[in-house]
């Protein structure tokens, strides 16, 4: 499982970097995977969705993107989508992306010792 195409870790410089930019490891507070609905982008995970099973009628367009909420010192939250396509609670790309956010979130936790 490569999860370069998402983040690069910098150990030297102690810095990460995703699409939106380079950040310290010391600035960051908090690291979660969520499931955000699948409607258009706003702030970054305003829309979550539960990654169990929904009860029945919660949802009429039950699409999510799998990402990583990363959320730094000064509150500034991050988001590193880990979907390329929405996707559906429980099909294999569901956790294909489950998979790949769990490590991120396991690399950043070690990398940024929290």
């Amino acid at each position: 499982m490569n999860i370069d195409e998402y983040i690069r870790f910098d150990d030297i410089n102690k810095q990460f970097t995703i699409p939106s930019g380079t950040y310290s490891y010391s600035d960051v507070v908090r690291v979660s995977v969520l499931n955000e609905k699948a409607k258009g982008k706003g702030i970054p995970f305003t829309a979550i969705l539960p990654s169990g099973p929904l009860p029945f009628g919660i949802l009429q367009d039950p699409y999510l993107f799998v990402g990583v909420k990363v959320v730094l010192k000064d509150e500034t939250v991050l988001a590193i989508y880990i979907s390329k396509e929405k996707t559906m609670v429980n099909t294999d790309q569901y956790i294909q992306d489950r998979k790949v956010a769990e490590k991120i979130k396991e690399v950043m936790k070690n990398v940024c010792k929290i």
